[in-house]
C-alpha cells in the first residue's frame, strides 16, 4: 500500500473510532475497543495497518442501530460500506457483494457454495471500478479465522476476494482449497511445478506441496481488500 493510501486509511480509522464514540457515548479509544470485544492494545495496530475489525463493527452497529453508511463514509476514494438493510440500493450507485458463512483459516473449512450466503454488503460502485477494476460478479466476502497471517490479516477480518483468479502470482494472498481445508495464504509457484504455501506469521512454517498434491490445490480467489487494499 502506498504511503498516500496508508495515510488516507489512517484518517478513515480515526473517523470510525470517533464516530463510534459519538454514537455510543464513549469517552476514549479503550472504551471503543471494549465495545467491540477487542483487546484495547489492538487499537494501535488497527491505526498502523489502516484497518479495523469490520465484522465486529458491523455486528455492533446492528445491535446498537448505528447507520453503517454514516459510519464508514468519509467522502474519499475509500469504499463506503453499507449493510443490506433496504436503505441503499444499486440505483444509488452501489454494488451488492455476498458474504459467505465460511472462514478461511489454517484449519478446516469448506469450499464456497451459493447456499452459504448469509447476507450482503454494499460497496460504492465507483470505488470498485476505480480501485479494484474487478467485475462485480466475481467478488465475494468471507472472514479470516486464526492468526497465521498476522500482522497482515487478523482473526475476524472481513476479506474481499476476486474469484476470477485461477493462477498463482508470486507473493499475493489467496484463498485456496487444499483437501478439506479452506486457507488464506501467500503462494509461490516454483519452476518444478511445486507450490510454496506461506504464512505471514513467522511462528508458522512454510509448506511445499509437490506433484499431484500441487495440481489438487484449488485457487478460490485472490484477496484484494481487507479493510485496505492488498
Amino acid at each position: 500500500m502506498s504511503s498516500k493510501n496508508q495515510l488516507i486509511d489512517e484518517i478513515l480509522i480515526e473517523s470510525i473510532i470517533e464516530k463510534l464514540k459519538t454514537a455510543l457515548g464513549l469517552k476514549n479509544d479503550t472504551e471503543v475497543a471494549k465495545a467491540l470485544e477487542s483487546d484495547p492494545r489492538l487499537l494501535g495496530t488497527w491505526k498502523k495497518r489502516g484497518t479495523v475489525p469490520y465484522e465486529k463493527i458491523i455486528k455492533l452497529c446492528i445491535r446498537k442501530n448505528i447507520n453503517l453508511q454514516w459510519l464508514f463514509s468519509d467522502g474519499s476514494s475509500l469504499p463506503t460500506i453499507c449493510r443490506d438493510n433496504g436503505l441503499v440500493s444499486e440505483e444509488d450507485g452501489y454494488i451488492k457483494v455476498p458474504r459467505y458463512e465460511v472462514r478461511a483459516s489454517a484449519g478446516g473449512g469448506a469450499i464456497i457454495h451459493s447456499e452459504q450466503i448469509v447476507d450482503h454488503l454494499y460497496f460504492k460502485a465507483e470505488w470498485v471500478k476505480n480501485a479494484l477494476g474487478i467485475p462485480r460478479d466475481f467478488l465475494v466476502l468471507i472472514s479470516v479465522q486464526g492468526d497465521s497471517m498476522e500482522p497482515t490479516l487478523s482473526n475476524g477480518d472481513l476479506i474481499l476476494v476476486d474469484t476470477r483468479t485461477s493462477r498463482v502470482e508470486d507473493g499475493a494472498i489467496y484463498v485456496v482449497q487444499y483437501g478439506d481445508a479452506l486457507l488464506v495464504k501467500r503462494l509461490q509457484k516454483k519452476y518444478d511445478g511445486s507450490v510454496v504455501i506461506r504464512s505471514d506469521n513467522p511462528l508458522y512454517e512454510a509448506e511445499i506441496i509437490h506433484g499431484e498434491d500441487a495440481l489438487n490445490l484449488i485457487i478460490v480467489g485472490r484477496v484484494v481488500w481487507a479493510g485496505g487494499l492488498i
